[in-house]
């Protein structure tokens, strides 16, 4: 999102100046540049299926930007004259909004650094704080049901004792290949072993229903459950463990910050 959204700001100003060297004039350089990005944007979301709030987010900062590039050309036109005060205050806040949007879009996928977070929020530095938001969630009756379900789920979890210990799902990385490594201990409350169990470890985003990331554990002995991911994109995701042992079953779910690969 990052790359797309800063790539046609780029593309905006590389074509509006384009134009000008060929002699288009200033209106239909910001009209061109500004409906060409906005254009290749949408249609790249019909293909790839991007979220509306993404979509806008990316017009807002293509159109900003090509109204900005015609206020300055138009003040270049004028020799000898400075620029009207009222322009000064169009491009200030365009400035001003293309730096929020920005910020948003960053805080959106990789959350904010613990150091801030501890400024607003209690015991941050303490224990694992998610700030980043990975999209929109229904408030609607089945919202309702789903977290009916999700509360069912961790009672019947007290219930039964069971001990799940997650590893590897704080070092997440995206990418193409099979580069993330999660294990799954299980025991009982007697703190046996629990084998035969099948273990299904699902990646998702918010307000998504549908896994992008998904594969059945191995089962590796002795309570140990073993498998590895490819993650697409980085950001926020919800990781969702289903555990079917003992003639139970067992959903659980949890927040996990994919970094980017390096």
């Amino acid at each position: 999102m990052v790359e797309t959204l800063f790539g046609g700001v780029v593309l905006v100003v590389l074509i509006h100046w384009l134009l000008g060297r060929v002699g288009i004039a200033n209106f239909w350089r910001g009209v061109i540049s500004g409906g060409v990005v906005s254009s290749a944007i949408l249609s790249y979301s019909l293909i790839n299926e991007l979220s509306l709030d993404t979509v806008s987010i990316h017009l807002a900062v293509f159109l900003s930007t090509a109204t900005i590039m015609s206020l300055l050309a138009g003040s270049e036109n004028k020799s000898g004259k400075g620029l009207h005060w009222i322009p000064k205050i169009f491009i200030g806040f365009f400035v001003v909004l293309f730096v929020v949007d920005g910020a948003f879009v960053s805080i959106s996928t990789q959350g904010v650094s613990t150091y801030i977070a501890s400024l607003f929020l209690p015991r941050a530095k303490e224990k694992p704080v998610y700030t980043a938001f990975s999209g929109v969630t229904e408030h609607n009756e089945q919202a309702a049901n789903a977290e009916r379900h999700h509360l069912m789920q961790l009672s019947s979890l007290r219930e039964l004792g069971w001990v799940i210990k997650i590893d590897g799902a704080n070092q997440l990385v995206s990418g193409n290949k099979l580069t993330n490594a999660i294990s799954v201990e299980l025991h009982d409350k007697a703190n046996i072993a629990i084998e035969n169990a099948v273990i299904h470890v699902q990646f998702f985003r918010a307000g998504n229903v549908e896994a992008l990331a998904q594969t059945r554990l191995d089962d590796a002995g002795k309570g140990n459950y073993l498998g590895q991911f490819t993650i697409p994109d980085n950001g926020s995701w919800i990781m969702r463990t289903i555990i079917e042992a003992e003639g139970k079953r067992i959903e659980v779910e949890r927040d996990v910050i994919v970094k980017a690969s390096v």
